[in-house]
């Protein structure tokens, strides 16, 4: 699934909540005031509090859905994060006002009980809001968003604090005061509840966490089980908007030519971002089986240095004109070298000549295995 197609079904998942918020919470507000309830009424400030998330989801679905360009190179990904963040802060503050206004209401003298219809509200509520969270959270799972997991989320908890609404009218209908203005405060902190998980993960992602445990194991398991891998140097993961980035290390037979190692990465890039959806860059770098770190090669003289170095030790070397190709292996603290020659080359009067220019290029510093190819005209 592509950035446009990911959008385009974020931007329907969220019109439909959309919908549903904007008429649930005029029917709550409505209910809250003229049933006397102000856990119904609180519930209501939420549902519009989502519906105002709504938007700021479908302004965020269509700015991160923006290809990469020069300026974003990895994409827009993080817009959703900020967006999760801004909608977390959003869920912090209306807790904090519900909470606060549900502790005010309990010393309010006199106040009159709700009225039983207020009950029926709140179960369309509750009804309403789990059925956008399944919708919604479906959706998220497919697109591996954070910001439809967030709205989600939302949901959810104005499910949940619906069953609170009834359960507080309830027994304060049945006779025990002040249990709305409870239902009110418990309302208020499962939403600051919310928006502190919501909260934490936007955070975590703002500073490249990375991806959980268990589908690191997995991509771990994936590479490692390629046949040309020996073993995986590094693997690192970062999510972005929900997505994730890979950056692997693989350990590979280091007289591989450079097209082979490039097709291994390849294939490996490419089975990844299939077997894991939600991976959409992937990044594998190569190194020799020997290498234990970096630092063992870096003093090696570069290709350009080393032909340098060759050509003045061959001056001598009547067959050193007729060299077709030079592969150099850089081992541990040493480079092996391949000579291929010509096939005319291997006659009897040729290898003192031969001989000579295989032990002028040992002698040189940091050269170990010299070996020689004949190679077959076509």
């Amino acid at each position: 699934m592509n950035l446009d197609q990911r959008h385009q079904k974020t931007r329907k998942v969220t019109l439909v909540g959309v919908g549903v918020n904007a008429a649930l919470a005029l029917v709550q507000i409505v209910g809250g005031l003229i049933g006397n309830s102000q856990a119904l009424l609180s519930d209501g400030i939420h549902t519009l509090a989502d519906l105002s998330s709504d938007f700021v989801v479908l302004f965020a679905a269509s700015k991160a859905s923006l290809a990469a360009d020069e300026n974003h190179p990895y994409g827009h990904g993080r817009i959703e994060t900020l967006a999760s963040l801004l909608l977390a802060v959003l869920l912090i503050i209306v807790g904090i006002s519900i909470g606060l206004r549900g502790w005010a209401s309990i010393f309010i003298v006199d106040k009159p009980n709700p009225e039983i219809i207020t009950v029926f509200f709140a179960g369309l509520a509750i009804v309403s809001k789990e059925f956008l969270y399944r919708y919604t959270i479906r959706a998220a799972r497919e697109l591996h968003s954070t910001l439809l997991e967030s709205n989600a989320m939302h949901h959810r908890s104005d499910a949940l604090s619906s069953i609170v609404v009834v359960v507080g009218i309830s027994t304060q209908l049945l006779g025990i005061p002040h249990m709305d203005a409870v239902a009110s405060i418990i309302v208020g902190i499962m939403i600051l509840w919310m928006g502190y998980r919501l909260g934490r993960k936007s955070l975590d992602e703002l500073i490249d966490s990375s991806l959980d445990q268990h589908l690191v194991k997995e991509i771990e398991s994936t590479i490692a089980d390629h046949d040309e891998v020996k073993a995986i140097h590094s693997l690192r993961t970062r999510a972005m908007g929900g997505l994730g980035f890979v950056d692997a290390e693989i350990l590979v037979n280091p007289r591989l030519t450079v097209s082979e190692a490039h097709h291994i990465a390849f294939m490996l890039e490419e089975q990844i971002k299939v077997d894991f959806p939600r991976v959409i860059d992937v990044s594998i770098h190569i190194d020799p089986m020997t290498e234990g770190e970096h630092k063992d090669v870096s003093h090696l003289p570069s290709r350009h240095e080393l032909l340098l170095a060759l050509r003045e030790a061959w001056q001598d070397s009547p067959v050193s004109q007729q060299i077709e190709q030079i592969n150099l292996h850089y081992l541990d603290q040493l480079i092996e070298i391949d000579l291929v020659l010509p096939i005319a080359l291997k006659q009897p009067d040729n290898s003192v000549d031969i001989e000579k220019l295989v032990e002028a290029t040992r002698n040189l510093t940091h050269i170990g295995h010299v070996s020689l190819y004949f190679k077959q005209p076509f």
